[in-house]
């Protein structure tokens, strides 16, 4: 007897559809579509964080293509370091560059070296001599200049130390043997370094200026002085040309009369009255997580900011556990060799700086943080007296990464900020920092060769 097949009926086909196979596929369906929006949305979110820490380096000063193009033409655009981040490390080496001295005719001038004469041609070139005698002299030629002094066979008590420019010899004496009676009299341009920030240092300086005036011939000089903090510095007048030798000043805090002809804007620096070292990139390690997120070391006065600022670090369960604290009751003149090296320690470990003002805005503490890869947080107030109502002029026409804040209430917002901020931001900060102020001192390297040959050499 045959079998009977009985077939479906076509009717029935949408009823098996939705079977329970069906539905199960649909069910894993919608997971890998929810699996592939989540994927999305977390590479979208870690672009982001990516983004978020590299794009304040679009600020970094920026190479001209064409000059760059010109020095590749001329064997001058060879990778020299072994980094590179962002735009700015290839300014610092432009800069270097273009900052050294270039070859004259009859002679091939190198920096900090011995010049290397052709047979066929000699030249001489004019001496401009540095007589230090305040710590600001130190910065130009250790920090700014990159010098090296050797005892002065010719003066007791005193170093001396040359470097070759392009169109001069700079010689440069300090010590306390550099008195007037001693140091040499055919010198014809002159660089005086003098401290003016109290009365008691003005009457040094203007003993200086006054025994330049009795030579025969005295000699046309530049005025490098560590200003008064309160920018009182209008003795300076009378030495002026005509009715004295200063052809131009360079000055620092931010004295009102700087028009970068006679009056010339100079920073402060770091205090090497107090030693404070030149910290080598080898010691920054970038790379390295720092064990504070701030570090606070001053001398704490009664009602002023920086009592304030100490008051809420100390009461600030944070910043109290997390930032390096250290004060004084009152100020002390030097370092010991053990206190400079835990404040150099402090500045090497710290993220951030935090710069109270003192007598003056402008203090030495947001130059030491730059050399250590720390970022300055500084109190953008004016100073009282005669200055100038727009603090750190000269710095903020260069753009530091720095923080600014009008008032420490802003202290718990930037520490909150840190506590988000990722390693890797940190670690391009830090290099950031670091950089720019190398690239600073290479600016204030080239104002001070341009002063010297303007106001010196070629006066108009």
């Amino acid at each position: 007897m045959a079998e009977r097949r009985v077939s479906a009926s076509p009717h029935r086909i949408p009823e098996m559809s939705k079977g329970p196979g069906m539905i199960l596929r649909r069910v894993l369906l919608g997971v890998c579509i929810i699996q592939v929006l989540i994927t999305g949305y977390l590479a979208l979110c870690i672009f982001n964080s990516a983004y978020s820490s590299v794009k304040d380096m679009k600020k970094l000063p920026r190479l001209d293509t064409k000059r760059q193009s010109e020095n590749q033409q001329q064997g001058r655009g060879k990778k020299v370091v072994d980094f590179d981040i962002g735009e700015n490390q290839a300014a610092i080496v432009l800069a270097q560059q273009e900052m050294k001295p270039h070859a004259v005719q009859g002679m091939e001038v190198k920096w900090d070296d011995t010049p290397v004469r052709k047979p066929a041609a000699v030249i001489n070139l004019p001496v401009v001599e540095v007589w230090s005698k305040a710590a600001v002299g130190t910065y130009l030629w250790q920090h700014i200049l990159e010098g090296l002094e050797s005892l002065d066979e010719t003066i007791p008590g005193a170093t001396v130390g040359e470097l070759r420019m392009p169109a001069f010899i700079l010689r440069y004496r300090s010590g306390p043997g550099v008195v007037p009676e001693i140091v040499p009299h055919d010198v014809k341009h002159l660089v005086l370094v003098v401290n003016g920030r109290t009365e008691e240092k003005v009457k040094d300086a203007k003993l200086w200026l006054d025994y330049l005036q009795t030579w025969e011939s005295p000699p046309v000089t530049i005025l490098l002085m560590l200003g008064n903090e309160k920018c009182e510095n209008s003795w300076v007048d009378s030495y002026l040309i005509p009715k004295g030798p200063l052809k131009a000043v360079l000055l620092t805090y931010d004295d009102p009369r700087v028009d970068q002809v006679i009056f010339h804007q100079w920073p402060l620096g770091v205090a090497t009255y107090r030693q404070f070292p030149i910290i080598s990139e080898d010691q920054i390690s970038a790379e390295n997580p720092r064990k504070f997120v701030c570090n606070l070391r001053v001398t704490v006065h009664a009602n002023t900011s920086r009592s304030e600022l100490h008051r809420y670090v100390k009461n600030d369960p944070f910043a109290f556990s997390h930032c390096s604290i250290s004060v004084r009751e009152s100020w002390v003149p030097n370092e010991t060799p053990e206190s400079m090296n835990d404040y150099v320690t402090s500045l090497l470990q710290s993220d951030l700086t935090l710069c109270p003002a003192g007598m003056n805005t402008e203090t030495y503490r947001v130059y030491e943080a730059l050399s250590a890869g720390s970022t300055p947080v500084i109190e953008d107030v004016a100073t009282r007296g005669h200055c100038d109502n727009n603090p750190w002029r000269l710095m903020k026409r260069h753009g530091p990464p720095v923080i600014w804040v009008k008032t420490w209430n802003q202290l718990p917002r930037i520490l909150g900020k840190e506590r988000r901020y990722s390693k890797q931001y940190k670690a391009l900060r830090r290099l950031r920092v670091s950089q720019w102020y190398e690239w600073f001192k290479l600016k204030m390297r080239d104002q001070f060769i341009s002063v010297v040959t303007s106001s010196l050499l070629h006066p108009g």
